[in-house]
């Protein structure tokens, strides 16, 4: 069976603009958690999905790498979900195993791949013979899965970070040297009594990326300090705070 990872929509009536603006939807499914640590002893985790909407919902879950393939079928991953798909009541839940079928992954170093969370409404009797807007929610976290040989976590590694000012103070420039992914979920830098908020990306292990500033105005900035908002293993959010220190160098404060 092939299934479709994109949000799908089918729009029949011609006015969409005013369907849209008119009518909320929201999503009834949701994940517990907000991602997925995968130790590498394990072969199975399980993750718990509840429908907190009011009508019977029809749910899809799969695994995939973050590629833009609109195929699932063509992606491997070292991941399998059962069941795949499944219908859940309102006010109840259902349990997905999520099975590692052995697939070679780095022992060196923490690897990524996207849990998803398809869900599809009933269509309405009164609906059927009607123009509509059909819509179909899907949920996406990450699954960080981590080698046996890794006993720490990103939070508890962060003063291993390289950090270093771009200039003229277009953002900083972040340089990981440890095995672990790191996300996050803001950064700023402040100048004076002003913050200026920076784009953010995660960094993968043994690489780097750049934050840079949002404004695109090239004012130069004088850089007194950067906060940093670290999402840790639980999904929670700790904040750090970089201070100035010898060239483009910051350090984290203590």
């Amino acid at each position: 069976m092939k299934y479709q990872r994109a949000i799908f929509s089918k729009i029949t009536n011609a006015f969409i603009f005013l369907a849209l603006t008119t009518q909320m939807a929201f999503a009834g499914m949701t994940i517990s958690g907000t991602r997925i640590i995968f130790p590498g002893a394990e072969r199975e985790q399980t993750v718990r999905t509840t429908n907190k909407g009011t009508m019977p919902l029809l749910a899809q879950v799969w695994v995939d790498d973050g590629s833009a393939t609109d195929d699932i079928n063509s992606v491997k991953v070292p991941f399998t979900v059962t069941p795949p798909v499944y219908r859940v009541e309102p006010g109840k839940g259902q349990s997905i195993r999520l099975i590692y079928n052995g697939m070679n992954l780095p022992q060196d170093r923490e690897s990524v791949f996207w849990f998803n969370l398809l869900e599809i409404p009933p269509m309405k009797d009164t609906a059927k013979e009607t123009d509509h807007l059909e819509l179909a929610f899907r949920t996406r976290i990450k699954i960080f899965y981590r080698p046996t040989v890794l006993k720490s976590s990103s939070t508890n590694e962060v003063s291993k970070l390289r950090w270093e000012i771009i200039s003229p103070a277009k953002g900083i420039k972040v340089t990981n040297p440890t095995p672990y992914y790191y996300s996050f979920d803001s950064a700023s830098i402040t100048a004076g009594v002003i913050k200026y908020p920076l784009s953010v990306d995660m960094i993968p292990p043994f690489g780097s990326k750049e934050f840079l500033l949002k404004n695109k105005n090239n004012e130069p900035v004088t850089v007194a300090g950067v906060n940093i908002n670290l999402i840790s293993d639980y999904g929670s959010v700790v904040e750090y705070q970089l201070i100035p220190a010898s060239g483009k160098g910051l350090t984290l404060k203590e």
